[in-house]
């Protein structure tokens, strides 16, 4: 594809979407898109690539690929058209039988009659009663091109300010890390520490739990009544000791702003640490309603390699069925994890998520008043005393079977052992200046597309564009913080690629995937994270090398 036609249909689709890495997500939207490229979409083509009640979305590689399936608009193919429709050789036809021919029969109309008054008579295509079809399709074409050069301008006008925002940000940046008089922050001889004496907090517990091959998290809904100053935070807490040298799980959060149709465009991360090892992001956001998505690359929260050695007692049975101490201990630190608003009670809502996550079902109104009805409750919400009298409930039911309480254990992320080592619980945080913000939990799932492309989308934005060696299309950036490194390739061609990523020459790193020589196969038209790193022993000196070959070139090393 031409460079100028892939300007042009990148502009067409950011009419529509905010980014081409947010997907088209109803069939009018698409149907836009491609007018904007200055297609002519039928509703038969529409029918075919948007099947109603299946089709949820289309990337923006897909929206390429189909503006290839329709004809470009040519002026002497829409006379000849015109001509065959009408049964007219001189390009004449009454204004009446064309009118009806527009609105006769069951198919769909784009034109109001208003907007057709306006083609037939302000156009100029219509004299004593009879449409001029030559003088029809010469205005067709020059709103095809308009409509080209709209998407390009807003284009250009896009860029600019970001451009404009980009230096905007860069310089607040600096300032706020430079002047020791900040209101927000305060040096120290490591990280900043934020200073928000005064500031408005919403605050929520979460957790990252390993699901097969997926994690799932907390996500959160956070409404902001006027616009002003904001920080959002992230700190992970880690109920199980940690080996030494190794830090906590990673825990980052992607913030999109929501908008009235639903759609979520991603505004940034927590990027910033804290003197306390939070991680934090700030900005002035405007008055509106925002979503928060938590984030770890998976290096420290990993499947178990070998399952630890013996386990611990979760019931006794002497003459009667107990909870063991031991379990008592473990059910104590879960019922902290879940009670989300810190307030010692269990809500429905985060029953309802923990029993979600222990057994795959929602609590059901006549199961949540058994609940209430038969174990300690105050203000309509779950007492610790309560949970624990659930469980040793569960525990006499099963005759002093411990089996579905591991499954219970096992779902939250804890070995045999007691030891919570496949989940994650952190604390998020909403700092206002201006008013109180609303924190509310939205859900427990995984971040899906949206958080994967925004997690790539952060990491090509602070990173330079490598090309891979003997690879037009092929790019590899690299970004190396100070506390983690990234590694992003994205190949522009059609076709796919596979690529070694070899990272094995790096000094003092753990990665989220099996091997630090690692290959992945990259689809078309897109880009993917082949490396997330950490230092593996903090406090230590660590490094990031790097090298990338495309599948062409390790044919050529193997020989």
């Amino acid at each position: 594809m031409e460079e100028s036609t892939q300007k042009e249909l990148h502009a067409a689709y950011l009419c529509v979407k905010p980014t081409v890495a947010e997907d088209l997500t109803s069939c009018e939207e698409l149907k836009r898109a491609l007018q904007y490229a200055g297609l002519n979409p039928t509703p038969s083509f529409l029918a075919k690539y948007w099947q109603e009640g299946e089709t949820e979305s289309l990337t923006y590689e897909v929206f390429c690929r189909l503006t290839e399936q329709l004809p470009e608009i040519v002026i002497d193919d829409m006379e000849t058209l015109f001509m065959k429709v009408f049964g007219t050789a001189d390009g004449k036809v009454g204004e009446n039988d064309f009118r009806n021919m527009l609105t006769s029969g069951d198919h769909g109309r784009d034109l109001s009659d208003a907007d057709l008054d306006y083609v037939l008579q302000e156009a100029g295509i219509v004299a004593d009663g009879v449409v001029d079809c030559s003088r029809l399709c010469k205005v067709i074409l020059h709103t095809v091109n308009e409509m080209k050069q709209l998407s390009l301008q807003k284009l250009e006008e896009r860029s600019n300010f970001q451009r404009i925002n980009s230096k905007t940000f860069t310089r607040k940046k600096r300032e706020q890390y430079s002047n020791p008089d900040s209101s927000l922050t305060q040096a120290s001889s490591q990280h900043p520490s934020l200073i928000l004496d005064g500031w408005n907090e919403a605050s929520l517990k979460g957790c990252f739990y390993l699901d097969k091959q997926s994690v799932l998290a907390h996500q959160y809904c956070m409404e902001i009544s006027c616009m002003g100053p904001t920080v959002v935070k992230v700190r992970p807490k880690n109920y199980m000791q940690q080996e030494a040298g190794r830090g906590p799980v990673d825990t980052l959060a992607y913030i999109f702003r929501e908008s009235p149709e639903g759609m979520r465009n991603y505004i940034g991360f927590t990027d910033q640490k804290d003197s306390d090892g939070s991680f934090f992001w700030r900005d002035t956001l405007k008055e509106g309603r925002y979503v928060v998505i938590p984030y770890t690359s998976g290096c420290r929260l990993q499947e178990r390699v070998h399952e630890p050695e013996g386990y611990i007692e979760l019931v006794e049975n002497q003459g009667k069925v107990q909870l063991t101490p031991e379990f008592r201990l473990v059910l104590e630190e879960v019922f902290d994890q879940v009670d989300l608003d810190s307030n010692d009670r269990l809500s429905r809502q985060e029953f309802n998520l923990y029993n979600w996550r222990t057994s795959g079902e929602e609590v059901q109104d006549d199961e949540w008043s058994v609940v209430q009805n038969n174990f300690d409750v105050l203000d309509g919400e779950l007492t610790l005393n309560g949970f624990l009298a659930l469980h040793q409930l569960e525990a006499e039911d099963n005759g002093g079977d411990s089996e579905d309480l591991w499954v219970s254990l096992e779902a939250m992320g804890y070995n045999r052992l007691g030891r919570q080592d496949r989940a994650a619980p952190f604390t998020i945080s909403v700092h206002s200046h201006v008013c109180q913000p609303n924190l509310q939990v939205s859900g427990l799932k995984s971040g899906g597309l949206l958080l994967d492309k925004a997690v790539v989308r952060s990491i090509m934005e602070n990173a330079e564009p490598i090309k891979i060696k003997n690879m037009i299309d092929l790019i590899k950036y690299e970004y190396v913080g100070e506390h983690r490194a990234s590694i992003v390739i994205q190949n522009k061609a059609h076709s796919k690629v596979t690529v070694r990523v070899d990272c094995s020459r790096s000094a003092n790193v753990i990665t989220n995937r099996p091997s630090l020589d690692w290959t992945v196969d990259v689809a078309g038209k897109s880009a993917i994270i082949a490396h997330q790193l950490l230092p593996m022993r903090l406090g230590e000196d660590w490094n990031v090398v790097c090298d990338a070959v495309a599948k062409n070139d390790l044919a050529e090393e193997e020989e």
